[in-house]
């Protein structure tokens, strides 16, 4: 029987059913795709490829990058390409600030929130600056962050508890707790817990302990303004519903450009 060896075998299981950004980006980079400068697209915190590779799937013609810090997501990856036959895909292990590549990418982009790992704005500016850097002259960068939600942002303690099974029958429970908040800083302390419950009885336990950061419209748009990146869109919805508008609070969604203004 195949036991899991970290929390990142468990990813897929839980966002099975997350579909919408995934139909979001494929969309956006179906239709930029005959005007981009070259074949290369990057995703930033690809993590185990729930998002990059069923659009590589359906990209054959197209090149590429899965980048994550954390090893154990992109040797998930990279095994699930394998499996599946995708062969358009190219993995690399690094910190994007500090990632470089021979030739630039003429497509970028970082979904489900992972620039909220970003915890000021300083350091976002530093990711968006290194995002930019990757970018061909007119390259496009599109990421996602969750629109930071007063009634949310109050609670402590569990804040999500429910339980899954995986294709074998084994019972997984997963359990997230906010248990300290930086409200000067804007930050928040995450933990989650994993309990493994096999067929045969045996047991296994992780945990995954991070610090995210949350933005507001306002500090995200000026740090891309500063980084010369233009919004051309700024959607509150998947189904491209623009920021504002829809059911609150809805996502802050990003489509932007690498031009100078004027040009």
């Amino acid at each position: 029987m195949k036991r899991y060896k970290n929390a990142s075998e468990l990813y897929d299981i839980f966002y099975k059913e997350r579909k919408e950004d995934i139909a979001f980006y494929n969309r956006l980079l179906t239709e930029y795709k005959n005007n981009l400068d070259n074949n290369r697209v990057i995703e930033i915190g690809a993590g185990t490829g729930r998002v990059l590779l069923p659009i590589a799937e359906k990209h054959p013609d197209l090149e590429f990058h899965a980048v994550d810090v954390i090893g154990d997501e992109i040797a998930v990856l990279s095994d699930k390409a394998r499996e599946r036959g995708i062969k358009n895909v190219v993995t690399h292990v690094a910190d994007i600030n500090e990632f470089a590549d021979e030739e630039k990418f003429s497509f970028a982009f970082a979904p489900f929130r992972v620039m909220q790992h970003c915890q000021s704005a300083e350091e976002l500016d530093r990711f968006v600056c290194s995002s930019k850097d990757l970018l061909t002259e007119n390259g496009r960068f599109a990421f996602d962050l969750f629109n930071p939600w007063i009634h949310m942002l109050v609670r402590e303690g569990v804040v999500f508890d429910g339980n899954y099974h995986d294709q074998d029958g084994n019972q997984i429970n997963r359990r997230v707790e906010i248990n300290k908040r930086d409200y000067f800083k804007q930050t928040q302390n995450i933990e989650e817990y994993y309990s493994v419950k096999y067929t045969d009885g045996q047991t296994d336990h992780f945990e995954w302990l991070y610090t995210t950061g949350y933005f507001f419209k306002d500090t995200a748009s000026l740090v891309l303004e500063k980084n010369e990146l233009t919004v051309e869109n700024l959607y509150g919805h998947f189904d491209r519903t623009p920021f504002g508008q829809g059911e609150y609070p809805g996502e802050l969604i990003f489509d932007c450009v690498k031009k100078r203004r004027g040009r």
